[in-house]
């Protein structure tokens, strides 16, 4: 939060800050911005974004307000407080519309208690391998998934040994970090630009704030760079935040190949979750978004939304009626 509060130009976001006697025990951060959906503007309020597509680009999951431990549930308190407060910067007083993107659906009930509509803008389940059942099994990894899967991850091992030992390396330097990211970037564009996206390091934003991101934190053991090879064959790169023996796999790039044996993404992954189930890491989370790779190691996590929680105003409620009638109209498709 530090190094997206430091990279984001323009004007300083909205702190809210939630004390029992005295005692800070939740923190939010907001901003305020116009937004259009589609003809219908909207006076917004973003939860630890900028509303602004260029900066979001670096994404978030688990979206939350920080809450001391002891005060598990704050959100029906910023709730209550948010539906009578006014803006104190920006060009607007009052908000119609609070963004809460990519967070689990607890949230969601909280919204309705307070007599807020919901509009589910995007939905992605998430997936999950939990490292402490697996060491309690007592079993190696590879028998706890299935036998096809077994299979492949030795054939592709086999299939890189014919260029050396396959061996998977956490960055411990910052050069070592540097040089790792440079081939991450390199295997992560090849693929989207192949799919036809410009891919994340098309915005100057997203490798600044990563560049930046690793030389902070790489020193603290909350991000790592994992580079997987056989001799001097790079088969991928996993990119990972890491918080209280908890993983999670935010980025990846792996180097594909027309041959079937080659499975780069199954090989690194299993050589990073093989490498944190050995340090104690409790969960391997693989987060938002469906990839079979995910499907072939986890089990079904919280499924994430981007939600926005609005006001009944004559505007939010107009649109309400405009997206029911369309869809009455245009269903979706099953």
């Amino acid at each position: 939060m530090g190094t997206w509060l430091a990279s984001v130009p323009g004007e300083p976001p909205l702190l809210l800050s939630v004390r029992d006697s005295g005692h800070v025990v939740a923190l939010a951060i907001f901003n305020a911005k116009r937004l259009w959906r589609r003809f219908m503007p909207s006076r917004a309020i973003t939860l630890n974004r900028t509303g602004d597509p260029y900066y979001d680009l670096i994404n978030i999951e688990y979206n939350d307000i920080l809450t001391d431990r002891r005060y598990p549930n704050m959100w029906p308190a910023v709730m209550a407080f948010l539906k009578r407060a006014k803006i104190p910067a920006g060009s607007f007083r009052n908000w119609d519309e609070l963004h809460v993107a990519m967070a689990t659906r607890e949230v969601e009930q909280i919204a309705r208690d307070a007599n807020l509509m919901v509009l589910e803008l995007a939905h992605k389940p998430s997936w999950r391998v939990d490292l402490d059942a697996v060491r309690r099994n007592g079993k190696p990894y590879l028998d706890t998934i299935s036998s096809n899967a077994r299979y492949q991850i030795r054939r592709a091992i086999r299939f890189y040994e014919k260029d050396g030992p396959v061996l998977g390396v956490r960055a411990q330097t910052q050069d070592q970090a540097a040089a790792y990211f440079a081939e991450f970037k390199q295997l992560h564009q090849a693929y989207w630009v192949q799919r036809g996206t410009p891919g994340g390091f098309s915005n100057r934003h997203f490798e600044s704030f990563h560049r930046t991101l690793l030389r902070t934190c790489l020193e603290r053991r909350t991000v790592e760079i994992y580079r997987v090879s056989a001799g001097s064959r790079l088969i991928g790169q996993v990119y990972n935040f890491i918080y209280r023996g908890r993983v999670y796999a935010y980025q990846t790039g792996f180097s594909y190949e027309d041959d079937s044996k080659a499975k780069p993404g199954l090989v690194s992954h299993y050589l990073c979750m093989q490498q944190h189930l050995e340090g104690g890491a409790s969960t391997y989370d693989f987060m938002a978004g469906d990839n079979r790779y995910k499907r072939t190691f986890g089990v079904p996590g919280p499924n994430m939304s981007h939600y926005v929680f609005q006001r009944r105003t004559a505007t939010r409620m107009t649109e309400a009626v405009l997206r029911r009638l369309k869809n009455l109209v245009m269903p979706r498709p099953e």
